[in-house]
């Protein structure tokens, strides 16, 4: 079971572009020259899932060798984790439920269209690896 990312999106309410407020990822499985990519892949991926997916939903998406867990609040944040297809749906989707309730409490919703968020909210990937652990 390998987690490889974890983002917090804005969703547009009119359908625009989708806003990637905070990401972290471990992309240490793959090739230093792979890295890049597959980052930008994954941007990609959680993005247009968060576009497609609609207001107060949770799904899963399988995309190549990943998948990819969504679940889109009614106040339009988004959480998106990408793990391998052994990671369990039940504690993806209970992990993006304690990262947007973390969020969300750290960062008011005033501050998610602006760049003071990357100053006021400090979220790091060993915090989701412990809570993966702790979920299992």
């Amino acid at each position: 079971m390998k987690l490889f990312a974890v983002f917090v999106i804005l969703k547009s309410p009119d359908g625009g572009e989708a806003k990637i407020l905070k990401k972290a990822s471990d992309l240490n499985n793959f090739g230093f020259f792979q890295r890049s990519s597959v980052d930008e892949f994954l941007k990609f991926t959680a993005k247009i899932i968060t576009e497609r997916t609609s207001v107060g939903t949770r799904s899963s998406v399988k995309e190549q060798e990943y998948l990819a867990h969504v679940y889109v609040r009614s106040d339009n944040l988004t959480g998106v984790v990408v793990s391998d297809q052994e990671y369990s749906n039940r504690v993806a989707h209970s992990l993006l439920n304690k990262i947007l309730d973390e969020f969300s409490k750290a960062v008011p919703s005033n501050t998610w269209n602006t760049k003071q968020i990357i100053m006021t909210c400090q979220l790091c990937y060993q915090n989701f690896r412990i809570q993966k652990k702790l979920m299992l």
